[in-house]
């Protein structure tokens, strides 16, 4: 009996411009995967309570941010292996300023609602944002009704972490002045 060799697969990294070649020539669909770690992640359908969540965080942040500075669920560019698409992402310029999508110096505040996807946004997403210099991350926590903040990048960590209840209020470090009731943020 003769042994079968398989050969041997090898994943490429792929590069923001194959990315690009892919969206436009048809084969990804815009809004479907996010460009993570030089691979296309499928992201998640999104449920009512995550889609409630995205728009009261986003009706929310524009009242704070006022309207064109809030990006919804679009890219964000970090480097060429990483265009991640946050929920919600502050921006410290006007949407009509940029030419292209926006980089992680121009955000001042990122936002993830997660409800299946808490491990990923408490793990892999965390990481991204710290490396990129992301002074803000916050995760809405749907399932347990609570908003966890990030606060001072430090490598691929955050050093400020604090969790508020739907009975408390936050001031986002962009607008200390402003306070948000992490209840405004949940479905």
């Amino acid at each position: 009996m003769s042994s079968v060799e398989v050969p041997t697969r090898k994943r490429l990294p792929l590069t923001r411009a194959q990315v690009k070649l892919l969206v436009d020539g048809g084969l990804v669909t815009p809004g479907t995967s996010e460009f993570l770690n030089g691979e296309l992640i499928e992201k998640m359908p999104q449920n009512q309570p995550h889609s409630a969540a995205n728009d009261n965080g986003y009706d929310t942040l524009t009242g704070v941010f006022g309207r064109g500075f809030v990006q919804h669920s679009a890219p964000v560019f970090i480097d060429e292996n990483n265009s991640p698409e946050p929920d919600l992402a502050v921006l410290r310029r006007h949407r009509r300023e940029f030419a292209e999508n926006p980089t992680a110096e121009d955000c001042a505040l990122v936002v993830e609602v997660s409800d299946s996807t808490l491990l990923w946004d408490r793990t892999e997403k965390l990481k991204l944002y710290a490396r990129a210099g992301i002074a803000e991350y916050w995760i809405v926590d749907v399932n347990n009704r609570r908003l966890i903040v990030h606060r001072r990048p430090l490598g691929d960590e955050y050093l400020d972490i604090h969790t508020f209840t739907d009975a408390e209020s936050v001031a986002p470090l962009a607008r200390p002045e402003e306070t948000i009731a992490v209840s405004e943020l949940l479905p």
